[in-house]
């Protein structure tokens, strides 16, 4: 797609009339290099917003952009107002692309000012401001629209090495990756902002790269996103097979991949029942390459006011991230019905939008999409990421690992696997009581017995040093829910039956629980 950059040579081949996608923080920069191309032009640059009653003149004082008011007074018809009195000059006018269903007289003015000023030989130049634009078919081919891209990672270095520079933060102060991290995603003018806001409540720069994330991560929430830096949760149990196939996708992350043409994979889909560790195993991928994981929700997006503008700002946010983990939970829930005009078409433009940008996309972003029913999902999708990883029941082996795995958590007794509380056969009868539970539940119920615990020391008046877990107290734990596996038997089981299609993310159960195989004749 074409930048902001590619105006000035537009212009030159007479290009008259673009549109400019931007953000509202970019304005003062966007303002700065129209006035630098209007000085190599000759020409005067001037401003227009329905907010204000006259066109004004971006000028220079003190070294920056202002806005000066003139006596151009436009009538309610802006169009007509600049043919014919406004003159040779760069009009930036924010506004007037912001069609709606009243738009039909607008929009047959832009499309005679478009052929009024092709045949015409004076110079005058529109370049029309919107954060998004989505021109109407028959104004597609009259107007290019020009786009403010996020800042790249050598920018944003550049940008916070001579921010540190000015504000004496480089020296002897520590590293400047973590701030760099922090501003990745933000476009250059809210780069800027933050920076300036942020240094007047603190002089450190691990400080103020926490202030800046903190800004992120908040703005991120508000559209819907979630955005984990340094995701902190612990190994999971069991996905031996899925870990190593991470491990894989981590080593291609070195630039010396590339010296053998090795690309950087697409991604991976994490099928099972609900409560088998997708989630997790998606979180537990970012801590293994070390990249940030940005979790976004298909059906937000769907349902958005704006939903072209959403999946846009979401694809050109995780690129500017990049490398980094694009993370879709319960991606089917947000295709249900996607082949159907149900919704206005809206999840099948969408889809086919996505496919296109995971086919020719060159960042490294990985993306990890946990799904409860693989058949919900566009087929054309599925094609697009690399492995398929079925995430089923744990194995004994496996859930000997998720409990000590819960259990370090509450109990310090497990924390030293040399010296375990209880014997094998002890833990035999465990884990067959658990036998068809998910590792959520597993999870649930070691949780549960340390606050029943906790609770009876309060009620006995104790507060011990340390929490101590019996095999009674989790058998008994055991037996006060139903696992979802029998709860809700026929839709698990209609997944598990399903599993041939795709790649086990365990291994063999080799550990010293596992089941022998036994001859059912002989």
């Amino acid at each position: 797609m074409r930048t902001i950059n590619d105006w000035l040579g537009l212009a030159n081949r007479g290009i008259k009339i673009v549109g400019l996608e931007y953000y509202t923080t970019d304005r003062a920069r966007i303002l700065a290099q129209f006035y630098q191309w209007g000085q190599e032009l000759q020409m005067r640059v001037l401003f227009w917003n329905s907010g204000y009653s006259c066109l004004q003149e971006v000028v220079i004082k003190d070294g920056k952009c202002i806005l000066q008011n003139t006596d151009l007074q436009p009538n309610s018809n802006l169009t007509q107002f600049l043919l014919e009195k406004g003159g040779e000059g760069i009009y930036l006018l924010e506004g007037l692309l912001d069609f709606d269903e009243s738009s039909d007289a607008r929009l047959f003015q832009l499309a005679n000012a478009y052929y009024h000023l092709s045949w015409s030989n004076t110079r005058q130049f529109w370049v029309m401001l919107e954060n998004y634009i989505q021109l109407p078919m028959n104004l597609q081919p009259l107007i290019p629209v020009l786009t403010t891209p996020m800042p790249d990672r050598e920018t944003v270095q550049r940008m916070v090495a001579s921010f540190c520079t000015q504000n004496l933060l480089c020296e002897g102060k520590g590293n400047t990756s973590a701030l760099v991290r922090a501003c990745q995603g933000l476009p250059e003018g809210e780069i800027e902002l933050v920076l300036e806001r942020s240094l007047a409540f603190t002089s450190t720069l691990e400080e103020l790269a926490r202030l800046v994330l903190d800004h992120k991560v908040n703005k991120l929430r508000g559209r819907g996103l979630e955005f984990i830096a340094e995701p902190d949760v612990p190994d999971a149990g069991g996905l031996d097979l899925l870990d190593e196939s991470l491990s894989k996708v981590a080593s291609l992350l070195s630039p010396e991949a590339e010296k053998y043409g090795l690309k950087f994979p697409k991604g991976m889909i994490l099928w099972g029942p609900p409560g088998t560790g997708k989630s997790l195993s998606a979180k537990l991928a970012a801590k293994k390459m070390g990249v940030p994981l940005l979790a976004a929700d298909w059906g937000s997006l769907v349902g958005s006011p704006r939903p072209d503008l959403a999946l846009r700002e979401l694809l050109e946010l995780t690129q500017a991230l990049s490398p980094t983990i694009l993370y879709w939970d319960d991606f089917d829930k947000g295709f249900a019905g996607w082949d159907s005009n149900a919704d206005g078409g809206v999840s099948r433009r969408l889809s086919g939008k996505l496919l296109t940008w995971m086919q020719e996309h060159q960042y490294p972003i990985y993306i990890v999409a946990t799904v409860n029913r693989l058949g919900m999902l566009p087929p054309e999708l599925i094609r697009r990421f690399d492995d398929i990883f079925f995430v089923d029941l744990p194995h004994e082996g496996a859930m000997y690992e998720i409990f000590n795995l819960h259990l370090k958590k509450y109990f310090p007794e497990f924390r030293h696997p040399s010296v375990l509380p209880w014997t094998d056969d002890e833990w035999r009868i465990l884990l067959r009581d658990y036998r068809l539970c998910t590792p959520a539940e597993i999870g649930n119920a070691v949780r549960k017995c340390a606050e029943e615990i906790y609770y009876r020391h309060q009620v006995e008046g104790k507060q011990p040093d340390e929490l101590k877990v019996t095999l009674q107290d989790l058998r008994q734990q055991r037996y006060q829910f139903t696992p979802s596996m029998l709860r809700d038997e026929e839709q698990i089981l209609a997944i598990r039956n399903q599993a041939t299609y795709a790649r086990s993310a365990s291994g063999e159960d080799r550990s010293r629980f596992s089941i022998p195989l036994q001859e059912l004749f002989g």
